[in-house]
């Protein structure tokens, strides 16, 4: 059966096409392009800002129904979610992801990317408790984990498509 092409969506800005480029719907969304891993292209709150503001209607609709009890971590980092921190101080040799911003006063902001329970909290439980999802999206977190990825024992498929990958 012939497959049926996707359409990319497309926006029209100032009357020419726009699509939103890989690299930094990734970024948006887990913090790093994941091909490349860090450093995030995206350094400054005010780079964070604008791009979250102009590809937040994309993103975020995607990122609630392909990875229920998650968010885009452009949201912590803009400041719509008060981040997580960590319950417990990290060991010194890990190998977890962060990434820095700079505030226009020079202050940095760290954010930890992939740091596990005990060291910190599950997000969806973080984000429960604060009340940004409600108890339908937690049970859709708890059975989105439980199908098992071949790549990772500690996280659920990610069926979350990019819009490049979209194609017509």
């Amino acid at each position: 059966m012939p497959r049926v092409p996707a359409r990319i969506r497309k926006r029209f800005v100032e009357g020419h096409t726009e699509v939103l480029d890989w690299e930094t719907e990734e970024t948006l969304l887990y913090g790093v392009p994941m091909m490349f891993g860090p450093p995030a292209p995206l350094r400054t709150i005010e780079e964070w800002q604008r791009e979250w503001e102009r590809y937040r209607d994309v993103i975020l609709p995607k990122c609630i129904e392909h990875r229920p009890g998650t968010r885009p971590v452009a949201m912590y980092v803009c400041g719509e979610i008060p981040p997580r921190t960590l319950v417990v101080p990290l060991p010194r040799e890990h190998g977890w992801w962060h990434i820095e911003v700079q505030h226009p006063a020079g202050a940095i902001d760290t954010h930890w990317l992939n740091v596990r329970p005990p060291f910190m909290v599950p997000e969806a439980r973080h984000l429960h408790r604060l009340g940004v999802i409600d108890t339908a999206e937690l049970r859709r977190h708890h059975e989105w984990m439980a199908r098992p990825n071949p790549k990772c024992q500690y996280s659920a498929v990610d069926t979350y498509r990019l819009e490049m990958a979209l194609h017509e």
